[in-house]
């Protein structure tokens, strides 16, 4: 009777009940043999190996002739991580009922943990004959092929067959979630296999079936949030994020996903708020790092470069904990040896990891086999990584290049790192030229497609920003790497051979990280592709309510010296205003924060107008004819945001400092042919800014002949600039194969 009512009770799920009823059947003597095989499902089911085996075992003896106590057994002994006497318990129950297709599922699954990918899964097949509605046995065959497919990749290591699951095993895992709809671990299994299958709709809505299930999981809220953030629904992801949290105990691992995602909007604040609760919670490297990404967003680059270096020791040289304070310290750093050896410690981190024999390439345990042998005289294969073919400023800078490569002399790649695009991804695309989507390969993957691809030179275009690649460059994927335009200054990747940049930007005088050597172009590394929309207003900002200086640069890049220099400025020009732009500006905390600063500085908060992001870029750009005149920020300068402001008919004013980001604004004017707005010290900087101010005719002259004069300077010369890197490109290649030769 006591075993009837157990057996009623955890079949309902009411396990602590029917756990209770079964001991008391057992202290009483009734039906021993099943009141052992309920308490060892119960343990089962709780994970509990070290009480589930007893049971098992008593249960086993006790009905020798039952298939269900062997197959409880089974269970017990690989909870226990004995993987052979489970097999033994599950080939048992098999003999006493060859029509137990329970059995059959736990046999493949048992069978695969040890490595019998075979065996699994005729298992598995078998399984599904025997009960095609066993929703378990849809699944673990669909696992199973899975991981054959997988290991056909190892063994392969070829970049056309990737282990990616094919339509059929999906097709499977669909169908066992549909088997089972409110079995939250089949839904989250089956948005696993089609984020790996690059059917990143199609996880989202798994994914979001799983969490249904069961709204607590945090795997299923963090692939969840990651899949929608990766196809760029990034508010969806944070509201995603912020009802998961308010709905379960605080996760620090979700909190940080929640700061990097409100950073990346704008929301510095709320993210630094977040970023602090979750370190507080969990003071573990990662923490350190979210709060290094946050600080920087909210104007605390000290505070951001301290975190980032304590995440970095934290975690032993991780090389994985460098990238977010190599950017910090290019935005706060103005003397460039520090930059530098942050960088080689970088290199050296990274090369120790891909030496230890960690599992760098995804999936795949495959090693890399040689690069292609080095070959002169024939069209040279040049691939571009980059997560930022989109519209964003690197493509800006790129699409002059790719337009106007010399197709009878190179033959040209895209290696795309990203998950979705816009017009300007289908812009780019429709150059011509080969198109791969890589955000679904791993390092390893896109290693050997590269490989398999032929490719002689292969240009970093992303660095140690958001969707970079460096690890594919640090395995050695093409006889020939250079860094270029996506990031500021040099990576410190061994086995980058150099970098393309110019004489101002890398006039020799650069500290060494022991790669990447300057290729230096003959006029500036930069060539702008300037939309024809809006129009410039030739009327001066100044004629219509006072002088506006203004500057559209990222907020990370208004350091002290930055807006100290500029309310020395605003101080010699007691009636102007500064209007600034950035999508932090937002952000309360950010507005009080520079208004504080200013007003120390003897600058009240009403000469300042801080305006949020635009969404259209011809919206951004139209807002220039509200400036006089621009100032750039300082040690790292503008780049996209000074040749905007000079296509709009802005005069720029760049201070020209010691480090590759503060050269920048030098490189673009003397390309525009505007020397004369450059700056080699503070005090120079302020007086140019001040005669520019009160220059009311060259600020005339240059909104009404602003672009008839770049079109003339190499600023914009795409044909020529595309030329001087093809022949650096060349020399380069050629140097390389010398080398070798020797």
């Amino acid at each position: 009777m006591l075993v009837a009512q157990a057996r009623a009770h955890m079949a309902r799920g009411e396990l602590a009940a029917g756990t209770e009823l079964a001991r008391q059947a057992l202290l009483q003597g009734q039906e021993a043999g099943e009141a052992h095989l309920l308490l060892a499902m119960a343990a089962v089911m709780r994970d509990d190996a070290a009480a589930a085996l007893p049971h098992a075992q008593q249960a086993a003896a006790s009905l020798p002739d039952e298939a269900q106590a062997h197959l409880v057994l089974g269970r017990a002994w690989k909870a226990a991580q004995n993987l052979p006497a489970a097999v033994a318990a599950y080939r048992r129950a098999i003999e006493l009922n060859p029509g137990l297709a329970e059995a059959h599922v736990s046999l493949g699954i048992a069978l695969k943990h040890a490595g019998d990918l075979p065996g699994a899964l005729r298992c598995q097949e078998r399984a599904v004959a025997l009960n095609p509605q066993l929703a378990a046995a849809h699944a673990n065959l669909a696992y199973t092929r899975a991981a054959l497919a997988e290991q056909a990749a190892a063994q392969n290591a070829s970049p056309l067959v990737d282990g990616a699951p094919d339509a059929a095993v999906i097709e499977q895992a669909r169908r066992a979630a549909a088997l089972a709809p409110g079995h939250a671990q089949l839904h989250f299994n089956l948005g696993v296999l089609l984020r790996r299958a690059q059917r990143r709709s199609e996880a989202i809505d798994a994914f979001n079936h799983a969490l249904g299930a069961d709204p607590s999981r945090v795997d299923s809220c963090l692939h969840l949030g990651h899949e929608l953030s990766a196809s760029g629904a990034l508010q969806s992801a944070i509201v995603l994020y912020e009802r998961w949290q308010a709905a379960n105990p605080p996760n620090p691992t979700v909190m940080r996903a929640l700061a990097h995602l409100q950073a990346r909007e704008g929301k510095a604040s709320e993210a630094a708020a977040w970023a602090e609760r979750a370190a507080a919670l969990d003071p573990e490297p990662r923490a350190w790092l979210q709060l290094c990404h946050s600080y920087q967003q909210c104007r605390r680059l000290p505070e951001a470069l301290a975190a980032g270096q304590r995440a970095i020791q934290m975690s032993g040289q991780a090389w994985d904990m460098y990238p977010v304070p190599l950017m910090v310290a290019s935005y706060l750093l103005e003397d460039p040896v520090p930059i530098a050896a942050l960088h080689a410690e970088f290199g050296a981190a990274l090369q120790l990891h891909l030496q230890a024999g960690l599992p760098p390439f995804g999936r795949s345990t495959a090693q890399p086999g040689p690069a292609p042998a080095l070959e002169t005289g024939r069209r040279l294969r040049v691939g571009y990584v980059s997560a930022d073919f989109i519209t964003h400023s690197v493509a800006y800078f790129i699409e002059p290049l790719l337009r106007h490569h010399d197709r009878e002399r190179f033959e040209v790649w895209c290696y795309y790192n990203r998950a979705y695009g816009d017009a300007t991804t289908r812009r780019l695309q429709a150059l011509g030229h080969h198109w791969v989507e890589a955000e679904g390969l791993s390092d390893f993957e896109l290693l050997q497609r590269v490989r398999a691809d032929g490719i002689d030179i292969l240009i970093d275009l992303t660095g140690h920003t958001a969707g970079g690649r460096l690890r594919v460059f640090a395995m050695g994927a093409a006889p020939l790497q250079i860094s270029y335009l996506g990031y500021p200054t040099a990576t410190g990747v061994r086995g980058m051979h150099h970098r393309l940049s110019d004489h101002i930007i890398d006039p020799g005088d650069m500290p060494g990280t022991g790669t990447e050597q300057a290729l230096c172009l003959p006029h500036s590394m930069f060539c702008y592709s300037p939309p024809e929309a809006p129009a410039v207003r030739l009327e001066p900002p100044s004629r219509r309510g006072g002088l506006t200086l203004g500057s559209f640069n990222n907020l990370a890049k208004l350091t002290d010296h930055t807006l100290a220099l500029w309310a020395q400025v605003m101080q010699a020009l007691p009636h102007s205003r500064l209007l600034l732009k950035a999508g932090a500006a937002a952000d309360e905390a950010n507005r009080r924060n520079i208004e504080a600063f200013m007003a120390q500085h003897g600058i009240e908060a009403t000469r300042l107008d801080l305006r949020v992001r635009v969404g259209e870029r011809d919206d951004h750009l139209a807002l220039y004819n509200e400036v006089d005149v621009a100032l750039d920020t300082f040690p790292f300068n503008g780049a996209t945001t000074t040749c905007e402001a000079l296509w709009m008919g802005v005069p720029v004013v760049s201070l020209r400092g010691r480090t590759h980001t503060s050269r920048m604004g030098a490189s673009i004017l003397t390309a525009a042919g505007q020397q004369q707005w450059l700056a080699n010290s503070d005090a120079e900087f302020v007086a140019k800014a001040v005669a520019l101010a009160h220059d009311e005719p060259q600020r005339a002259r240059w909104r009404s002949q602003a672009r008839d004069t770049l079109r003339h300077n190499p600023l914009l010369d795409a044909p020529r600039f595309a030329a001087d890197v093809e022949q650096l490109l060349v020399q380069a290649w050629q140097s390389q194969g010398s080398e070798a030769a020797r």
